[in-house]
């Protein structure tokens, strides 16, 4: 192993906490709401040592469907060991990029109790679609159900001064059946096509997404390694924010090739990262 390759390697072992990518990282299940969701092999291991260590670590997830605490109590069933505050959701990043940026401002949301129930942990105000023009920030997460009067409300803030935020804006997403629609996207994209006001996204693969987390940690993006399996997405995410980034050849990007400088370091399951942590340890 040469020089550049050696202190590449340190920074992924020496990082000050982990970020976890979730599917296809650590387990694998039939939807995106994980139930039945299994671990890969390594994932309990891994996790356990780091808890042990006193080494943080959270996970990342796209999803905004449910509440972090109903994540996380699935992955627990499947045998990671996760605290609710661990689960971290777009919804979670959007209410500290709200709490940071916005303090005391209101927001109006067209998504469930997914990207609600963050705020409402943060104690963030939510206001209703008649009171649009007190709200200083609409934020778009994950529902299956759009109604004129919501979109108006947005369109009423936007106009009033608020800021858009949406938790994603890719325009599909795969399951088992297939392709299918991405819905937070289409709606911000809606609301942007009415009001010229660009979404900024809380999720995954925004910098933004990323850095929220470091200062949910008290640490920089820099003192993070993020480990995943999806080399346009949560990788390359990590590599532009400074993070030391790791790809588990599990998920998305099994048969991807690297290139020099994304991943630092490419290994086929999280067992080959526990015996690496565990050997620099020892």
């Amino acid at each position: 192993m040469d020089t550049q390759s050696q202190h590449r390697l340190q920074n992924v072992l020496q990082a000050k906490a982990f970020v976890f990518d979730v599917d296809g990282t650590l387990t694998v299940s039939d939807g995106a709401d994980w139930r039945g969701a299994v671990a890969l092999p390594g994932a309990v291991d891994l996790l356990t040592w780091l808890r042990q260590s006193g080494r943080p670590y959270v996970l990342f997830t796209n999803g905004s469907t449910e509440p972090p605490a109903v994540y996380a109590e699935r992955l627990r069933a499947a045998g990671l060991p996760i605290d609710d505050w661990q689960m971290i959701t777009p919804g979670v990043t959007a209410a500290e990029i709200i709490a940071h940026e916005y303090p005391g401002r209101a927001v109006l949301v067209l998504g469930t109790d997914g990207v609600r129930a963050p705020l409402t942990e943060r104690r963030i105000p939510i206001v209703d679609p008649e009171d649009a023009e007190q709200a200083g920030v609409v934020l778009v997460g994950w529902d299956t159900v759009l109604t004129y009067e919501q979109i108006e409300a947005a369109a009423r803030a936007i106009w009033s001064g608020a800021d858009l935020l949406v938790t994603s804006l890719a325009p599909v997403f795969v399951t088992k059946r297939g392709p299918r629609p991405g819905w937070s996207g289409s709606v911000a994209a809606a609301i942007t096509w009415i009001t010229g006001k660009e979404a900024r996204v809380t999720g995954k693969p925004a910098l933004e997404g990323l850095r929220a987390i470091a200062r949910m940690l008290d640490l920089r993006p820099e003192d993070l390694t993020l480990v995943g399996d999806d080399l346009d997405l949560e990788l390359r995410m990590g590599h532009e924010a400074g993070s030391a980034t790791v790809l588990v050849r599990t998920g998305t990007s099994a048969d991807a090739a690297v290139t020099p400088d994304v991943p630092d370091l490419a290994i086929p399951q999280l067992t080959e990262l526990l015996a690496m942590l565990q050997q620099e340890r020892n």
